[in-house]
C-alpha cells in the first residue's frame, strides 16, 4: 500500500504541471496569416503575374531575371567598400534595370495590363 501511494504522491505534481503549459501558436501560422494580409508585397506580386498570365517560357526568363538579381543585390549588399548613399543608388539602378528587363519579355498587352495593375496597387497602399 505505501509504494502505490508513494507513486502516486510524485505522480500527480507531474501531471498538474504538464496540464498547465501553456501553448503559443507556432510560428508558421502567424507567417501565414502575415502573407494574406491585403499590404503584403509578395502577395500583390503574386496577383500581379496571375493577372498578367504569362506563358511558361515568359515565366522562365521571369525566374531568372529575378535570381540574377538577387545575387547582384547580394553583391552590393557585401560590398563594404560602398557607403550607403552609393548602396542605395546602386540599388535603385538595379531596380531600373530589372524593370527593363521584365518589360522586354512582356507582349503590348501584358505592359498594359502590367501599368494598370501596378497604378492601381500604388493607389491602394497611399
Amino acid at each position: 500500500m505505501k509504494i502505490p501511494g508513494f507513486i502516486l504522491f510524485f505522480l500527480l505534481p507531474s501531471m498538474i504541471s504538464v496540464a498547465q503549459i501553456e501553448r503559443k501558436p507556432s510560428p508558421s501560422k502567424q507567417a501565414d496569416s502575415a502573407l494574406s494580409q491585403p499590404g503584403n508585397s509578395m502577395n500583390n506580386r503574386k496577383d500581379l503575374l496571375k493577372d498578367l498570365d504569362l506563358t511558361r517560357e515568359q515565366k522562365i526568363k521571369l525566374k531568372e531575371i529575378r535570381q540574377a538579381n538577387m545575387a547582384k543585390k547580394e553583391a552590393i549588399e557585401n560590398n563594404s567598400q560602398l557607403s550607403e548613399e552609393e548602396k542605395k543608388k546602386q540599388f535603385r539602378e538595379l531596380q531600373k534595370e530589372q524593370a527593363k528587363n521584365v518589360q522586354a519579355i512582356l507582349t503590348d498587352e501584358q505592359k498594359e495590363k502590367f501599368k494598370a495593375k501596378r497604378q492601381e496597387m500604388m493607389q491602394e497602399n497611399n
